[in-house]
Formats: C-alpha cells, sequence, structure tokens
C-alpha cells in the first residue's frame, strides 16, 4: 500500500481497498463503526444488527487486515483516520453517526474534528482518554521510547497467533480474563472472523500481532483537543469496570465539551459492546432518540 501526503504532511491512503468495507445492510441515515485494536468488524455483529431498523450500517476494517500493510510505516494514528476519512466519502456515508468502540472511537472523534460535516453525532465506546498522570507518563514512555516495557505493548507481542484447529483456539481463549466476560454469540463472532486459514496449515490471526502492538505503541497521549473541537452532539459510553477510561477521564469530558454526556454501563469493563452488546445499543439507542437523531 502507498501513500501520499496531505496539506499537512499527514500520510493518506491512495486508495482503500473495496474488501475492508463491511455493509452491514439496514436503512435509514447513515451509520459507520470503528472496531477496536485487535477486533475486526465482524466481532461486533450482536451489537450492531440491533441498530439496522434505524440506519444503514457500515463497518471499516481498519489497515492491520489489509493484505500487505506494513506496521512498521505506522508514525501515529493520522493514517487511520485518513484511511477511515477516504471510505465515509468514498462510499458517500457522509452526515451520518460516527460511532466507535476503543481505537475506533479516537479516529472517529479525530476524523470529525477535522472535519466537521463528516459525522452528524458521535458515540464514543470506551475510548482510552489517558488523563492528569497517566497522560504524563505515556507520553514520557514514548519520547523515551520505552513502551514496549508496558503490559499492553508487550503482551500483544508474545501473543500466540497460530492454532490447529477452531477447537483448539476456543478452548485456548475461552477462560482468559478478557474473553471470559464475552457473550457466547460475540465470542463465537471473534473466532469466526477472527481467524483465517494459515497456509502453512492450521488457523493463524487474520490482525497480526505485530499491528495490533503497532498500533498500541502510538496511542496518543493526549487526545483532549479533538474532545474540545468536536464539532457535534457527542455521547462518551464508558465500562464500569474499564481499565481503559477511567471516572477522571469521564468528569474531564464532562467539561469540556458542552454538547456532550456521558453514561457508564454498570457490570461491564473495556470490552462492553462484546459483554453486554443489548444493554450498550439501549444506552445510544435511548441517547440518539433523546437527541432527536431517530
Amino acid at each position: 500500500m502507498s501513500d501520499d501526503a496531505d496539506g499537512n504532511g499527514r500520510s493518506l491512503p491512495v486508495r482503500v481497498p473495496p474488501g475492508a468495507w463491511i455493509d452491514w445492510g439496514g436503512q435509514g441515515a447513515p451509520l459507520h463503526f470503528g472496531h477496536a485494536n485487535g477486533f475486526p468488524p465482524g466481532t461486533y455483529g450482536a451489537l450492531l444488527r440491533t441498530f439496522l431498523p434505524y440506519f444503514r450500517v457500515a463497518s471499516l476494517e481498519s489497515r492491520p487486515l489489509w493484505p500487505g500493510a506494513d506496521p512498521a510505516r505506522l508514525p501515529d494514528w493520522s493514517p487511520l483516520v485518513g484511511d477511515l476519512q477516504v471510505a465515509i466519502e468514498a462510499h458517500r456515508f457522509r452526515g451520518g453517526v460516527g460511532m466507535g468502540h476503543s481505537l475506533g472511537a479516537i479516529t472517529s472523534l479525530w476524523a470529525a474534528s477535522e472535519d466537521p460535516g463528516l459525522f452528524r453525532a458521535l458515540v464514543l465506546v470506551d475510548p482510552s482518554f489517558f488523563a492528569g498522570p497517566l497522560s504524563f507518563a505515556w507520553k514520557w514512555l514514548q519520547r523515551l521510547r520505552r513502551v514496549d516495557r508496558t503490559p499492553i505493548v508487550s503482551g500483544a507481542l508474545r501473543r500466540r497467533d497460530r492454532w490447529g484447529t477452531r477447537a483448539e483456539a476456543r478452548a485456548a481463549w475461552r477462560d482468559k480474563p478478557l474473553f471470559k466476560p464475552f457473550r457466547d454469540e460475540c465470542f463465537d463472532a471473534y473466532l469466526d472472523t477472527g481467524l483465517a486459514q494459515d497456509p502453512e496449515g492450521g488457523l493463524r490471526l487474520r490482525y497480526p500481532k505485530a499491528w495490533e502492538a503497532a498500533i498500541f505503541r502510538v496511542t496518543p497521549a493526549d487526545p483532549w483537543d479533538w474532545v474540545r473541537r468536536s464539532p457535534v452532539p457527542t455521547l462518551l459510553v464508558r465500562g464500569e469496570h474499564s481499565h481503559a477510561l477511567t471516572r477522571g477521564a469521564m468528569r474531564k469530558f464532562d467539561q469540556l465539551i458542552p454538547q456532550g454526556q456521558s453514561i457508564e454501563v454498570p457490570g461491564t469493563g473495556h470490552m462492553l459492546p462484546l459483554e453486554q452488546p443489548g444493554a450498550v445499543s439501549d444506552v445510544i439507542l435511548r441517547w440518539l432518540q433523546e437527541s432527536k437523531f431517530l
């Protein structure tokens, strides 16, 4: 994948692979959903199907899922933002709802802050908004190039990425702390869309661990300028036990964005759209209805 640069020196794609655009169907105004790092859009079917009676729903598979994409060429998240902007334009999805989880929430917010007409509302599900000492510490770890020592990056690099069978992968994952709270439907969807045939035999992760680590490595330390510049009504949804979005960051969001609202979903963590998809969609649909977007 070759890149050009925009007027600000940011890397933008020459093209987005046609197969990267996932059309979920539905009717009504556009709704684009951005997925989390490591989790293909297909993992979120239980959540996204609840929006089909109200919206035309689509998702862009991010660069890690594109053939031949190189994680070594990722300087920060701006190329992922550019990919989203290009895809929204190409598929005539402007002016809809921008919704995302974790990585997908931040890239949606970033894209909207640069192009106010891209979305008419934003739904940010548990983005990694660093605040206070955590923001300062992460910034210095990046400057000192020591982020590879952090559990989130080193864990991604150590992740097992090949299995003999689907049953073997299921047995290895199901009781892991990350996956244990997943609804069965969501866990099965992750197995279905997160694994692919390995040319050397067996199965491999579709989302390469080198890409997952590269994205974690350049997680923005200070996302608050994009929050301040959010041009549209914005809903922030937090998992009660989330490690990625603290309550302090949630309070800062409430202070900075007058047209925003934050809601916490009880009994959930950072992966709340896959733990309780029904409860998460209920919160989002209620806000969209109250905000006159339905």
